[in-house]
């Protein structure tokens, strides 16, 4: 049977006791006699191979002296997380990485996304949705693209939710130019980004063509603002997949990059200026 790849869930919890048993200046063997178990163990866990069980996390968090309560909760909570069943799990076998973006938009305080030819997932209409599933590098029939745009359509509910991540999204011009489904679909795609734009859940720029050359042109990516702060983590989708950094000196580059971009993007208002005369033309 071949064994599963570790969720990301997983692995900002076992590097996030890495760095807390390090910090408690405890070796890996010292952590396994805490928790009564071999220390092959210890490393499954913080590689994220392996999932802890609750009880056996307070166990190693008091070993290691972590007193601070938010942040026992916080990894706990993580750890709960894994032993039950989301909204995500009826998806979760025709999409493997599902339940990770259900994870980092259900945890994030802030999230930061930057796109250069298509709408933020986020973001998209479900006709705009249909149309992607059908083309593009997806290439499904029409139950499968349903069945994606249910997937999606189920996670833009978090915007919804009363803890809502703060969404701020910088889209190149591509975006708004690039017909996907044809004039009719992205006029509704249009209309529906100029109301969001307009809203307070979410914070949308347009970076011109007009603003030359710039960091982005190397490709989209999404910056999770988590907690604890430096739990915070990074997507790059592909071709070959999703890839997730999460080093610090990572994040921050891409913050800054991202920091970047909307400081040359339009502002919120001109942006939703430009995207209703848009919608206007097609």
């Amino acid at each position: 049977m071949p064994q599963k790849s570790p969720t990301i869930r997983q692995k900002r919890l076992g590097a996030e006791l890495r760095k807390l048993r390090e910090a408690a200046g405890m070796s890996g063997e010292a952590a396994a006699e805490a928790l009564e178990c071999g220390q092959a163990k210890i490393s499954r866990i913080e590689t994220g191979a392996n999932g802890i069980r609750p009880f056996e996390l307070r166990g190693l968090l008091s070993a290691y002296g972590v007193t601070d309560r938010d942040l026992i909760e916080t990894l706990v909570e993580l750890a709960k997380e894994g032993r039950r069943p989301g909204w995500w799990s009826r998806y979760a076998q025709s999409f493997p990485g599902i339940a990770d973006l259900a994870h980092l938009e259900a945890h994030a305080v802030v999230v930061q996304t930057w796109q250069t030819v298509l709408v933020p997932g986020l973001l998209q209409t479900a006709d705009y949705m249909r149309a992607l599933f059908r083309g593009g590098r997806y290439g499904y029939d029409a139950a499968e693209a349903e069945h994606a745009v249910a997937a999606r359509t189920a996670r833009q509910q978090v915007l919804a939710s009363a803890d809502a991540p703060r969404l701020s999204a910088v889209v190149y011009e591509a975006v708004l130019r690039a017909e996907v489904g044809g004039p009719a679909v992205m006029r509704g795609q249009l209309r529906h980004l100029a109301a969001l734009a307009d809203s307070e859940r979410v914070r949308l720029r347009v970076l011109p063509f007009a603003a030359g050359a710039h960091g982005g042109f190397d490709g989209p990516f999404v910056v999770y603002g988590l907690e604890p702060a430096d739990m915070d983590v990074v997507l790059m989708d592909g071709l070959a997949g999703p890839q997730y950094l999460d080093r610090q000196a990572d994040v921050r580059r891409f913050r800054e990059l991202f920091a970047s971009l909307s400081a040359a993007a339009l502002d919120p208002e001109s942006s939703a200026g430009l995207l209703r005369r848009l919608a206007s033309r097609s």
